[in-house]
């Protein structure tokens, strides 16, 4: 079987799974515990229904890495993963700046790179909007990895960016898939997925809502991209299989078992949520240390008791590797 990388990544090899976004994991002194990020990989490749691995989602997180801790990020867990597995690189806004990170990301081994529409949603004075997206178009296509551009929450979205991102969808071979935002918004999540869907070739629509995430795959979402599967992988895979199957009710009793958890992480600052999600992932053997670099204030004894509370009692136990 060859590697990922030495075949078309296409909008089909996206969907059908789910992708785990990772954290790094990180010594007390803040420093990259390398060996263990194969590790982690290894471990959440060997889950049924896992497509692969996505790193460097967490804007925080990243802010806190070198260019060269990234690429060697991506290296690492590409080593943990198997020859059909895909590894996909946050590299932050899409922008002509981001070229020589593209092809950084792809000799580290990735597959594909997830971006950010940012700039362009406002477009600029001197230069307007559809040529604007004439040139982002122009330079996804040079990309010398596939692109997957991550929708921003509906709070902050204008009325009119679903025609703006479908335009730029039909204009971009090289544009493989949209991750539909961690937005709770189903109304903007439907907008956008109809909207894509309209497109005349095959795009990948990722669900990466954790709240919203029922609604979304019975609305037809292609995969998931969720850092809810970081730490309850073998759930959101499974629920993932329901859905796709025409298991409504099992995948809505995966969902309803795990509300309280979606619940607790949706009701803290992003700062907490991460600690949260480090100390669920470390919990369950899924990530070596809970420790992170720059968040170096511990989760406060409420939050630590409420959390040891709802993984008790959805039943969340460490997973046995063995």
């Amino acid at each position: 079987m060859c590697h990922p990388s030495a075949m078309q990544i296409t909008a089909s090899s996206i969907s059908g799974g789910i992708f785990v976004s990772t954290l790094t994991p990180f010594s007390e002194y803040g420093t990259i515990l390398f060996d263990a990020i194969t590790d982690q990989a290894r471990r959440l490749a060997r889950i049924d229904g896992v497509l692969g691995i996505a790193v460097n989602t967490t804007v925080r997180e990243r802010l806190t890495l070198s260019a060269e801790e990234r690429f060697e990020i991506i290296r690492r867990t590409r080593a943990g993963l198997g020859a059909s597995q895909l590894l996909l690189c946050c590299v932050g806004e899409l922008s002509e700046a981001v070229n020589d990170d593209v092809r950084a990301c792809q000799e580290a081994g990735a597959d594909a790179i997830i971006t950010f529409p940012a700039k362009w949603e406002q477009g600029y004075e001197d230069q307007p909007l559809e040529q604007r997206l004439a040139a982002l178009a122009d330079l996804a296509n040079q990309l010398p990895l596939p692109v997957i551009v991550a929708l921003g929450k509906g709070d902050t979205r204008r009325p009119a960016l679903s025609d703006e991102i479908t335009a730029l969808a039909r204009h971009s071979d090289n544009l493989i898939g949209f991750d539909m935002g961690a937005d709770d918004n189903v109304l903007q999540y439907d907008q956008d997925y109809y909207a894509l869907k309209s497109v005349d070739r095959p795009l990948a629509c990722i669900p990466s809502s954790d709240a919203a995430l029922f609604h979304n795959l019975n609305t037809g979402g292609d995969g998931v991209l969720s850092s809810l599967a970081y730490i309850a992988p073998h759930e959101v895979a499974t629920l993932y299989q329901a859905a796709q199957n025409g298991g409504t009710y099992d995948a809505q009793a995966i969902h309803i078992r795990l509300a309280p958890l979606i619940a607790l992480l949706s009701g803290h600052d992003p700062h907490t949520r991460e600690m949260i999600y480090r100390a669920a992932a470390h919990h369950r053997g899924l990530l070596v240390s809970p420790d992170a670099r720059g968040l170096s204030k511990p989760l406060c004894p409420n939050i630590r008791t409420q959390f040891h509370k709802t993984i008790d009692d959805i039943g969340l136990k460490p997973i046995s590797w063995m």
